[in-house]
This record gives C-alpha cells, structure tokens and sequence, in this order.
C-alpha cells in the first residue's frame, strides 16, 4: 500500500513539474481565451430584464358575503353555483396562459418606442426585424437570405394577424417571433403565498419595462374576465328583466290613469270592475317591476363580488445596468476551459511520447 501511494504522490509532482515547464504555453493560451471572451461578449447584444410583481385575489372558499345571501334570499334571487367559491383559475396556470397562442398575439400589436426614441414600431416589428445579432451570424444568414430571395418569392411579414382565435394558420415566420416572444418572458409562481413573477428580457430597457407592464396588465384583465364572465351574464340578463319590466309597468301605469281620467264621474259596477282589473294589472306589473329591480342591484353587487383584486406590488422599471452578457463570468469560464484544456493537452501528449 505505501508503495502505491508513493507513485501517486510522484506522478502528482511530476505532473505540477511538467506544468511548470510549460507555464508560457499555458499562461498564452489562457490570454488567448481571455481575449477570445472578449471579443465575444462585446458582440453579443445586451439584453435587460424588467421585472412585476404580482399578488392575485384567491378565492377564498367561503362563497359569497353572508349580507348578499341574504339579501339574495329575501328578493327570492338563487345564486346557484356561485355561492360555493370554487375557482378553476389558479395561480399556477397562468405561465400557460401567457404563452398560450391568442394571448401572445394580442401582445404582438402593443405599439413600442426605443429608448432614444428613432424607433416607433409594433412589437411584433420589433422582434421579427430590428433584434442585433452577433456579427457570426451573418456568416450564414446573410447568403441564406441571398439564396432564398434569388430562387423562391419571400413575403416579409410585418402584422400578426388579430383573428387568430379564429384562424390559427400562422406563417414560419410568424411562428417563430411568437416563439421568440415567449423565450422572452418567464412567468413563475411562488406555490408559498401565491405570489406571481413577471420577467421579461429584451435588447431594449424602455421597451422591455413598458412591455412587462403590458403584460401584468393583460393577465389581470384576463383574470377578471374569467372569474366574473358568469355574473356579467347575470347582470346583462337581470338589465334586461329590469327594463323590459319597467316598460310594461309605465304602459300598465298609463293605461289605468287614462281609464281613470275618462270615467272619473261616471257611476256604473261595469267600469267600477274594468278600473279595479287596470288597477291590479298596475299592481302586478309594479311588484314585477320591483322584483327586478332589486335582482339587478344584486347582480351588479355579484360582480362587484366576484371581481378579483390584483396588486402590483412592484411595477416594471428601465433597467440601467444589462442583465446579459455576463462578461465577467464569461471571461473566467473561457480562461478556465483555456488553462484545462492546455493542461490536459500537455498531460497527454507527454504520456504518449513515453510510450
């Protein structure tokens, strides 16, 4: 056994000692690499992040307030499934819902402004054909573009279309900017308190900070439009109610009053049973009418219930300072790989030349 550690112990050493004789091959190639990190993170457009925060209203299982049920009950008014406090829509969907098709394609049409303000354009515009690229890239994009142009009739497409919902036919290239568009925003949810994370990178810090804001803004819309759509039916049906039943009881109002004005001095049991018909028609139609009445104040009292309440707690900002590249980072890991790639170079070949 000591001997086998004695052999470790002299090929360590003797490894440190063939480093040591190559040291200004090692030392070259790790400023090569750093040079190399340089050049590269330079070329690299900046990207810079804007971040929401979000905290959506949960549903909190209890239905609706104790106040409108009774109120409810009292006008005779079932608030059938609404009263349990389900809600489907959880927090932990919502990364779905933003990269879901409709929803990206109703981002595409924002109208953005560059930070030096020379650019006014669609966000759709912005990501299909004012993105910088490195310059290695046009390498082969250049002469690709070239080729294609020269051999096959390309249609540059600058709208998304608005229907999509309808018509989910998109073009590769309108597939891929909305792709693009969804690589560029991370929606994470903390499961803990429900707490909602808005991230959005992009080559622009004005455009990124507006276009998260955008977002937060859509999301919470579409939330609320969720959660309430059954009781804006509600109220849209109860609005109706409420004025058709207002109609018939004026006309049944009118109609008596004219009866009454007509045979006010006339003594007679046939108009004293015609006026008594009027009158209870009159009052018929204003019990309906009164009934609606408070079904549509208990409507608009059920979407005002229903609506859910989404605080920012912090809203998107310019960012200053670049979220990527990371020069740094990218400089020690390139002078890394340069330093363990020279070492493993020299290791090898100096095995290879003893045997």
């Amino acid at each position: 056994m000591s001997n086998i550690f004695k052999r470790k112990d002299i090929d360590i050493i003797n490894v440190f000692l063939l480093l040591w004789r190559m040291r200004k091959r090692i030392v070259t190639n790790c400023v090569i690499a750093g040079l190399l990190s340089i050049i590269i993170a330079f070329s690299i457009p900046k990207q810079y992040t804007s971040t929401v925060v979000m905290a959506p209203e949960m549903s909190s299982g209890k239905g609706l307030s104790g106040g409108l049920g009774a109120l409810a009950s009292m006008a005779g008014v079932n608030l059938g499934g609404l009263s349990n406090g389900e809600d489907a829509l959880y927090p932990e969907i919502y990364p779905q819902i933003v990269s879901s098709t409709p929803f990206l394609c109703e981002m595409m049409t924002l109208q953005v402004e560059s930070e030096d303000g020379e650019m006014k354009t669609t966000l759709y515009d912005y990501l299909s054909h004012r993105q910088k690229t490195p310059w290695w890239t046009k390498i082969y994009t250049v002469p690709k573009s070239f080729l294609m142009r020269l051999f096959t009739d390309v249609k540059v497409d600058t709208v998304i279309p608005r229907n999509v919902s309808n018509n989910m036919k998109l073009s590769k290239q309108q597939f891929s900017t909305l792709s693009a568009l969804d690589e560029s925003i991370v929606v994470s949810v903390d499961k803990g308190n429900d707490v909602v994370t808005l991230n959005v990178t992009m080559q622009d810090p004005k455009i990124t900070a507006y276009v998260a804001n955008v977002l937060a803004d859509k999301l919470q819309e579409y939330i609320v439009d969720y959660r309430s759509a059954k009781a804006r039916k509600d109220l849209e049906y109860a609005q109706m109610l409420y004025d058709d039943s207002r109609i018939k009881y004026i006309e049944a109002q009118k109609v008596y009053a004219d009866y009454v004005g007509q045979h006010q001095n006339i003594v007679n049991m046939r108009f004293q049973v015609e006026m008594d018909r009027l009158e209870n028609e009159k009052e018929l139609a204003f019990g309906i009418y009164n009934q609606m009445a408070q079904s549509l104040e208990i409507a608009r009292a059920k979407v005002q219930e229903l609506t859910p309440v989404c605080v920012v707690v912090e809203p998107a900002y310019i960012q200053i300072k670049p979220s990527s590249p990371k020069k740094i980072m990218m400089g020690l890991l390139f002078v890394f790989l340069g330093f363990f790639g020279t070492a493993s170079w020299i290791i090898l070949k100096d095995k290879v030349l003893r045997r």
